[in-house]
């Protein structure tokens, strides 16, 4: 059913809880994973730069090589890693249409989030559901009671 499945990941915990879903998947279905992260030009995290020069690009591998080692491990599934520069949905959509992506993984939220989690989904998951050729598995992230909108929402949303 899948082939190759994408991780869009930004450098936050919230990106990285698509992760193992991911892996889940990709094993059941023997595809190949492919990690993705995209440096923008804007300050939002530790991964946006000005330019994709040789140090931003080995940052970004340096990011996407830990989350390999620490929520992958010994994955049984190719497991490819990807950068680029670019703006983060744009980009995503993209490179899953260029590179014949059959799902995308990712949270619904991500690095610009982070301690204001109120709507169901975050602008770059919302972009990606409505410009991606493929389907997209969204991984919810947990908000405190206190936080949560009347709307519910489900662990997985899948489109």
């Amino acid at each position: 059913m899948f082939t190759h499945i994408l991780v869009p990941l930004d450098g936050s915990e919230y990106a990285e809880r698509a992760v193992e879903p991911a892996r889940s998947l990709a094993e059941k279905y023997g595809a190949r994973l492919t990690l993705l992260t995209v440096m923008v030009r804007f300050p939002v995290s530790r991964l946006h730069v000005p330019t994709l020069d040789q140090g931003s690009e080995a940052r970004g591998r340096q990011s996407l090589k830990e989350v390999r080692a620490t929520r992958l491990g010994a994955a049984s599934v190719p497991v490819d890693t990807v950068v680029q520069l670019g703006t983060p949905a744009e980009s995503i959509a993209e490179f899953a249409s260029a590179a014949q992506v059959d799902l995308i993984v990712m949270s619904t939220h991500g690095t610009t989030s982070i301690g204001r989690v109120r709507h169901t989904l975050g602008s770059t998951a919302w972009k990606i559901f409505q410009d991606t050729p493929c389907p997209v598995l969204l991984i919810a992230v947990y908000r405190p009671v206190a936080q949560a909108s009347s709307c519910g929402m489900s662990h997985i949303l899948l489109w």
